[in-house]
């Protein structure tokens, strides 16, 4: 361990006495009480949080700095991630893209589907839940999608519909191959808009408040997890990082597309 790994391990052991003093002075007395700590460790942290910039003394005791607060927020970010990683090991398995992994802390408290060998489909069923009906959807599409979800499609592009989707090459051979019919009627009708792109980073969803962002088996294409949130924080990144996308994406060919 370096220095600096052994100084961030530190801090995270006196984040406690930085939520503590967070927006109000507090003294060494009221410290031990609260975290249930010595006099001596009460005396160490303060000292060595004030030395760090972390704390300021006040008057009446000590307050978490901005740069406190700011370190209250990392830690905070840390145990959703770690919480997060330990949770969504199925679908990380699939996905490493570090739009994602870097952000993984938006999912701690996502809703987790996995494929099993009694409900292949798990994986499936938010998408078809939340894309039967929707105000707004916009999806980013690296796998071919599944028959399920193709024949909702198919419904919405008869019925005019409107939704956004940008798709990898990849994506739009696998839908075509496995039903032209359909891959046309979608590809061909007025409402939905469709785009291609080749550099998606994975498969995503943002339906109405909802994000959804599926794994896919690299060899079979076949669903294994996906996640489902609607947390506001994760649906602010998930309209960023579909934005960042749509700015190059290039609107499909539709007489190349049903050729």
């Amino acid at each position: 361990m370096n220095q600096h790994e052994h100084e961030y391990l530190t801090v995270l052991n006196r984040v406690p006495v930085l939520e503590a003093t967070r927006d109000r002075s507090v003294d060494r007395s009221t410290l031990q009480d609260e975290l249930d700590i010595s006099r001596a460790t009460a005396y160490r942290r303060t000292s060595a949080l004030t030395e760090e910039g972390l704390l300021e003394q006040t008057p009446t005791g000590y307050r978490a700095t901005g740069a406190g607060c700011a370190a209250i927020d990392a830690a905070e970010r840390f145990e959703r991630s770690m919480a997060a990683i330990d949770r969504l090991q199925p679908l990380l398995s699939q996905l490493s893209a570090p739009e994602l992994t870097r952000n993984i802390h938006r999912f701690a408290d996502a809703e987790l589907a996995v494929a099993t060998p009694q409900n292949p489909s798990a994986p499936v069923e938010p998408w078809l839940e939340h894309f039967e009906s929707f105000d707004r959807c916009r999806t980013l599409v690296v796998a071919g999608c599944p028959p399920a979800v193709t024949k909702l499609g198919v419904e919405h592009a008869r019925n005019d519909v409107d939704f956004e989707s940008i798709c990898t090459p990849l994506a739009l051979e696998a839908d075509q191959n496995a039903s032209e019919e359909a891959f046309d009627t979608i590809a061909s009708a007025e409402a939905p808009s469709l785009y291609t792109h080749p550099g998606l980073p994975f498969t995503m969803g943002i339906i109405d408040d909802v994000v959804i962002v599926g794994g896919f088996d690299s060899e079979t294409s076949l669903p294994v997890a996906s996640v489902v949130t609607d947390d506001p924080d994760a649906r602010e990144w998930a309209a960023e990082l579909y934005r960042k996308y749509r700015r190059d994406a290039e609107p499909l060919d539709v007489p190349e597309a049903v050729a």
